[in-house]
């Protein structure tokens, strides 16, 4: 057993430091009811600059290299990309009819993925020329986000309730697994073999095994004696931050927890926060850190995970109405002259 929890933990580790090998130092926050997009600097945790972008952003992705961010525009039906460092428009990709749409970067850098509702497809989109390369197929996706292994992306899917599974290298269908609950979120286990996702009126959040696309577990969690009242929206954002321990965003009722999900048990509740909608785990962090987003107040929170998954609220920044996706902006290392001989010294200074 010793062996096998030390294995998902060198695999957990893998995949959450193989995308960037740094601790980013700012982090592009979408303000869906501001019609802009914020840039914070994490280690300060203060605002530097927003930028307007258009009516009712919600998706946002960053190309590899850094340059460039994409956001998604439901008002203007577009993906719009804005170079990072001026912050200047580059280009448009229309979309046509656009809700709440999740963006990612493909693992390769050259497409983003666009989880488009309305078209019933996964919409590749090429950095480069900034236009349409390729659809697959999937009912009313709405989340899309790469499991630890960074092959496949899984998209929640709205219509037909459920997880499609895409693969864009070959721009294929992978799997398409129906479920009688509508996923909201999704994280994964180290080795992938379990996705886990919340989903309305449901205090809790259940576990599935992506192979055979069965549920597994709910992990039910039992709200305050104050607030027991039935919800629609209860938890939302799921992020895995260690092996076996998920952090769970219950929007409806004000909390984050952080669950054991192999024993199931409640490890710690962190009150401090107004409707959390959604968890960023922030890569190379040690103890891990991650971003919470505060629809209730404006905010984004800096939160802290010890190892046995308790919960330390270690700042907050004032942002635009309603914040929701984030995207981290990668460090970039500039090669180094090895024609020049650096004296030592000077390399310690910088």
């Amino acid at each position: 057993m010793k062996k096998i929890l030390l294995t998902a933990a060198a695999l957990f580790i893998t995949a959450s430091t193989a995308s960037a090998e740094e601790q980013p130092k700012e982090v592009i926050v979408v303000n869906t009811k501001d019609a802009s997009i914020s840039v914070v600097d994490i280690p300060s945790m203060k605002e530097i600059k927003r930028i307007p972008v258009g009516p009712r952003p919600y998706g946002v992705a960053v190309s590899k290299d850094g340059k460039t961010i994409a956001v998604g525009v439901e008002d203007d039906e577009k993906v719009k990309f804005f170079d990072s460092g001026t912050f200047t428009l580059k280009g448009e990709t229309p979309i046509g009819k656009m809700f709440n749409d999740h963006i990612i970067t493909t693992q390769d850098g050259k497409h983003i993925l666009v989880a488009d509702f309305h078209s019933d497809a996964v919409i590749g989109i090429e950095l480069s020329s900034m236009k349409e390369a390729f659809r697959i197929s999937a009912s009313a996706p709405h989340v899309i986000k790469f499991g630890p292994l960074e092959k496949n992306a899984y998209a929640t899917c709205k219509k037909i309730t459920g997880l499609a599974i895409v693969d864009p290298e070959s721009k294929k269908l992978v799997a398409s697994h129906q479920l009688n609950v509508n996923p909201r979120s999704l994280t994964f286990s180290p080795d992938e073999s379990k996705v886990y996702f919340g989903s309305f009126w449901v205090d809790g959040f259940f576990e599935m095994d992506t192979k055979s696309g069965k549920v597994t577990k709910l992990f039910a969690l039992q709200p305050p004696p104050h607030n027991t009242q039935p919800q629609e929206v209860t938890y939302h954002g799921v992020e895995a931050v260690a092996p076996n321990i998920v952090l769970a965003a219950n929007e409806g009722r004000s909390y984050v927890d952080a669950v054991d999900v192999t024993s199931g048990k409640l490890l710690d509740r962190l009150s401090d926060v107004s409707k959390p909608c959604c968890i960023e785990r922030i890569p190379g962090t040690s103890p891990v850190k991650v971003l919470v987003s505060n629809i209730g107040n404006a905010s984004v929170s800096l939160v802290e995970v010890t190892p046995e998954g308790k919960l330390k609220l270690l700042s907050k920044v004032s942002v635009g109405e309603a914040p929701k996706r984030v995207a981290f902006l990668p460090v970039i290392k500039k090669a180094m002259n090895t024609t020049t001989k650096t004296p030592p010294c000077f390399l310690q200074a910088q």
